[in-house]
């Protein structure tokens, strides 16, 4: 019989060393698994992956035509690591780290899985195999990173991950309703950096994305370096003296501010948008440069 259902989108984001035959357990799981909890939690999930979706188009990086096409539509992602890291995109290390950090950024539902299946050590490439390792190392402390090392530990984490993902969902839907029901929509404010090529010069810009459904008002920012040796970015705003950096950021909207950043800048800092109550934070997360 029919059941009414919320389609969910799920990035599967990957180098191009890891095994066909994963992607494809991969497939598999996610169609079990809307077989068998679709209907229980009112979810069908979508798998969505480049090769698969994007479309051709000329003019941009291909990360940014990705992430426009793709990324930014998905509401969830699945990154699976092997022995490579991939190729540098403008911002990131790999294409699939700036969809992990790209997602995770918004607010979206990121798992990493590794495969650690025995593989012939003289077909690795090393270079490749060391900067995904210190990519992991960076990333480790605030991810929780899966092995597996064969076909029913993939589609057991898949599983999981898919009721984790879909709950996280439903409880933040469910969350905003009460707030429709009867109070102010929700402002959800999440900060990235994007960078802009101009006559041969990149500027780098602070994005804050309201997610919300509700206007953000009297928006503040500060950044903090979380390295000892560097400088916080100073962010360029039309702040007055006692004033909001931005009097209000209307609902399912964007406003960009330029970065201005030296020598002595870090390359990493956290980003914290605080709320109209003194001492309380709508969002705070890292922002890499």
């Amino acid at each position: 019989m029919a059941f009414s259902a919320s389609v969910r989108r799920l990035l599967i984001s990957s180098p191009g060393d890891v095994p066909r035959g994963d992607l494809l357990i991969v497939q598999q799981s996610i169609n079990r698994w809307n077989g068998v909890y679709g209907e229980q939690f009112g979810s069908i999930i979508m798998p969505i992956s480049w090769g698969t979706h994007a479309a051709a188009e000329f003019g941009q990086p291909p990360q940014k035509i990705l992430n426009r096409q793709l990324v930014d539509k998905c509401d969830a992602c699945i990154a699976i690591f092997a022995n490579r890291l991939g190729t540098p995109t403008d911002l990131h290390e790999s294409g699939t780290a700036e969809e992990i950090h790209r997602l995770s950024e918004s607010g979206k539902h990121v798992s990493v899985l590794r495969c650690r299946r025995p593989v012939d050590v003289g077909g690795i490439d090393l270079a490749q195999a060391t900067r995904l390792d210190e990519y992991i190392a960076k990333i480790e402390s605030a991810a929780l990173i899966l092995d597996y090392s064969t076909d029913a530990d993939l589609a057991r984490h898949v599983e999981t991950i898919l009721v984790a993902a879909v709950s996280r969902e439903e409880a933040r839907n469910d969350f905003q309703l009460e707030y429709l029901s009867g109070r102010e929509p929700v402002a959800e404010v999440w900060p990235r950096v994007d960078a802009v090529d101009h006559s041969g010069k990149r500027n780098w810009y602070l994005v804050l994305n309201n997610t919300g459904d509700g206007a953000a008002r009297d928006v503040r920012v500060e950044t903090k370096a979380d390295s000892p040796n560097g400088h916080a970015w100073d962010i360029i705003t039309e702040r007055e003296e006692t004033g909001p950096d931005l009097p209000v950021l209307a609902p399912r909207s964007e406003a960009r501010f330029r970065i201005a950043a030296n020598l002595v800048s870090a390359p990493q800092v956290s980003c914290k948008v605080p709320g109209p109550t003194p001492g309380e934070s709508r969002r705070t997360s890292p922002v890499f440069g």
